[in-house]
């Protein structure tokens, strides 16, 4: 009987990082940073979750982190080229940018937005989905 607990000790144990990775990824939404925090821990805890009910737990927040930050490494490249053409185009024609130049960006504004906002969606998807069958010990 004693060695029943010994077994389940590594599962429970695996189940309260990933709580605490989700939670991390959650609070990422605010601060950017605590994600990091969350995919260092799954990525000590990857070999231990091999072959158990976690390890694709393990699997969608290490892909949740990359994505997501693919996905801002290109959302800065398009605004910095936007705006940073913008503040070239003031400077070089002392304060008259092109009309196309202004018609772009009243364009990429919304289209910034709205794939900001579809990307939120995904982002709470995945984490919030995972969080609740980490809650209810349920493969992801």
């Amino acid at each position: 009987m004693p060695e029943a607990p010994a077994r389940d000790a590594p599962d429970s144990d695996l189940r309260t990082i990933l709580l605490i990775a989700y939670g991390l990824f959650v609070l990422a939404i605010l601060n950017g940073a605590s994600a990091i925090a969350g995919v260092v821990l799954v990525y000590i805890k990857r070999g231990d979750a091999r072959g158990t009910r976690w390890e694709g737990h393990c699997r969608n927040l290490i892909r949740v982190f990359w994505i997501s930050l693919l996905v801002m490494v290109i959302a800065l490249a398009v605004l910095l080229q936007a705006f940073g053409g913008l503040a070239f185009s003031l400077f070089a024609t002392n304060g008259n940018p092109p009309p196309e130049m202004i018609g772009w960006l009243i364009v990429l504004v919304p289209v910034f937005y709205l794939g900001a906002l579809l990307f939120l969606i995904w982002y709470l998807y995945r984490t919030l989905r995972g969080l609740m069958r980490a809650l209810e010990s349920r493969p992801y």
